[in-house]
């Protein structure tokens, strides 16, 4: 495709302070702004947007010239083109978006372009918490609007299952609302759904009196692999009955990083020990009673520009595959040039964590009542290096643990669409219900298809199915 000139020139007509082109001074920092240099790509244009009036005039200029564009909050996406572009496209920036507003009933009315960090630390202000990302660095969008997996998804459901209406900017300029008695179809598919149905612009999701949880993350020499796989589904088994722990096992390169969570302050779950009996490198971070701020404060820090890529999978609690991944995964790192660093996490979900979902009204995820883990490749390099020897690194592990998990009899169709690589088929997992559902409610709030046709990346209807 060509340069989008007609829209940068009615772009600039219309907005002549705040369009960004590669001639101007603030380009550099626009297009470096993502979390994975992948991502630092050329844009034709930039544009900042800080009203949604402003976003729907630039939204109408995108569709009157055709114009390929993309939205961005954060850029923590790792996917090329899904807040990204080249120079074919435009990419607007909702970041400014970032309103916060308590409402009398608990319900806190938050910007599109606000990130965990901002809206944990003004609830904490107020005596109250909300189930978002572990980053602080996270924005809501993305997350929201792909499910959301939290730090105690058992107990609360996901993020998506804690918003109580949407905002949405549709194609035809149309600002509406969408919950359980406004548009209720839209809302329901926006729970998982993506972007595929219109530009959110506030989200209205649900707060508690200030969670209390403890948490602690130890460090494991991976050659007690294991016993670190057994302790892991040990405690995935208690999950079901005790739906305030919390885990995650990440596998990476010298170490095995264990966090244990749990929703409560007044006692220390027995099953939290079983990891005692596994000799530790350190404590990364050592037993804390905090809250989901001073968590996520613990596991967000400034990363380090490097190249990014991921890839999911959703399989059934076994220890005996996850003795074939860490094997798997051995195989596939050594083959990788030295700074091309893979790891991989086992982040569980309990059946618990699906009716938490399903009592909150549901989501359009299809997922199966059983204990699960949304395992998540990722690799990370340094500019020199290949970058499709990374992405083959992450797209092997999910295939093969695919083909492992099916033999086996583990597989679940389901793939967390925050955590899968740009070509996974992420709402076809949904199941055949779930696609339709998705199908006609697009088909009615944008009967022309802009965002299928127009939006440069992301999971879409017409790529993801």
């Amino acid at each position: 495709m060509a340069l989008p000139t007609a829209a940068l020139t009615q772009l600039q007509a219309t907005f002549p302070d705040n369009l960004i082109t590669p001639t101007t001074t603030p380009y550099q920092t626009a297009r470096t702004t993502p979390w994975s240099q992948t991502c630092w790509t050329s844009a034709a244009g930039y544009l900042p947007l800080s009203t949604v009036n402003d976003l729907t005039t630039a939204l109408s200029i995108i569709q009157k010239t055709g114009s390929k564009f993309a939205v961005r909050t954060t850029g923590h996406n790792p996917n090329v083109g899904f807040s990204s572009a080249d120079e074919t496209a435009i990419v607007l920036d909702i970041r400014q978006l970032n309103s916060m507003e308590l409402m009398p009933d608990g319900i806190a009315r938050v910007g599109a372009g606000c990130t965990w960090g901002e809206v944990y630390a003004w609830l904490e202000g107020q005596g109250l918490s909300a189930i978002g990302g572990r980053d602080p660095q996270v924005g809501l969008g993305g997350f929201l609007l792909g499910g959301g997996m939290g730090a105690l998804p058992n107990l609360y459901g996901l993020g998506a299952d804690n918003v109580k209406n949407f905002e949405i900017l549709l194609a035809n300029g149309t600002l509406i609302n969408a919950n359980a008695h406004d548009n209720p179809d839209l809302y329901r598919v926006l729970k998982g759904g993506g972007s595929n149905f219109g530009i959110v612009t506030r989200f209205d999701i649900q707060t508690y009196p200030l969670i209390p949880i403890q948490y602690t993350i130890t460090l494991y020499n991976p050659t007690d692999h294991l016993a670190i796989n057994h302790a892991t589904a040990t405690i995935q088994a208690a999950m079901e009955t005790d739906p305030k722990i919390g885990l995650f096992t990440n596998f990476n390169h010298g170490f095995v990083a264990v966090g244990l969570l749990y929703g409560d302050h007044t006692k220390q779950p027995e099953i939290c020990t079983a990891f005692k009996g596994l000799e530790s490198i350190m404590t990364a971070v050592p037993p804390t009673k905090g809250t989901i701020l001073s968590l996520a404060t613990a596991m967000g820090h400034v990363q380090e520009e490097r190249k990014r890529a991921i890839s999911t999978i959703t399989t059934k609690v076994s220890v005996e595959l996850y003795e074939d991944v860490y094997t798997l995964w051995n195989g596939v790192r050594s083959t990788l040039p030295d700074g091309c660093i893979l790891h991989y996490t086992i982040q569980p979900m309990s059946a618990a964590g699906v009716r938490a979902g399903e009592e909150r009204g549901g989501n359009v995820l299809g997922l199966e009542g059983v204990g699960q883990v949304w395992w998540v490749f990722t690799c990370e390099w340094p500019t020199g290096i290949d970058d499709s020897i990374a992405q083959a690194a992450v797209e092997t592990m999910s295939a093969r643990v695919e083909i492992l998990a099916r033999e086996k009899e583990l597989l679940l169709d389901f793939k967390c669409m925050t955590f899968a690589t740009g070509s996974q088929r992420v709402l076809g997992g949904y199941g055949a219900e779930n696609v339709k559902r998705m199908q006609d409610v697009a088909g009615k709030y944008d009967p022309e298809g802009v965002f299928q046709r127009l939006q440069f990346g992301g999971f879409l209807l017409g790529n993801s199915v």
